[in-house]
């Protein structure tokens, strides 16, 4: 693979980061509505006598969870656009089956085997056009003058 191939692949992988970094968060999420919940069933017993100690800590557990929710929302937003980029992209091949390799790989994020297999082709056959799939939107972003 030629430094630009490499490159183009690399752009094409940063919807799988950005997934990742999504689910990472969402887990993170999820973790910060258990303690709010935790928080409000606690107080829901006993509103009384709490100490400002309590309370800021509560309150630190809510800024927590709505400044994450909103670092979810952004990075889900973020993901949508990285995704739709190359969407695009691998739209201008105009190449039905180069297509859906490159959608398998880098919407799906599927692995080889798995393109494969649900392509009905060999794992060769598979890298095969991944190269040659790589290779002409090297050549479309040249010509368009883009940049990776």
């Amino acid at each position: 693979m030629t430094d630009n191939e490499i490159k183009m692949a690399e752009w094409l992988k940063r919807g799988f980061y950005a997934k990742k970094k999504l689910e990472t968060i969402e887990l993170l999420l999820k973790q910060c509505k258990e303690n709010a919940e935790g928080l409000t069933r606690s107080q829901s017993f006993n509103d009384s006598g709490q100490s400002d100690t309590r309370i800021n800590t509560a309150e630190n557990k809510l800024l927590k969870l709505a400044e994450t929710e909103q670092q979810y929302t952004n990075e889900k937003n973020r993901l949508l656009k990285i995704s739709a980029e190359i969407s695009d992209a691998i739209s201008q091949l105009h190449n039905d089956d180069l297509e859906a390799v490159l959608i398998h790989r880098y919407l799906l994020f599927h692995t080889v085997e798995q393109t494969a297999e649900l392509l009905n082709y060999s794992d060769g056959t598979i890298k095969r056009k991944h190269k040659k799939a790589i290779k002409k939107l090297c050549e479309q972003f040249a010509e368009q003058g883009e940049k990776l």
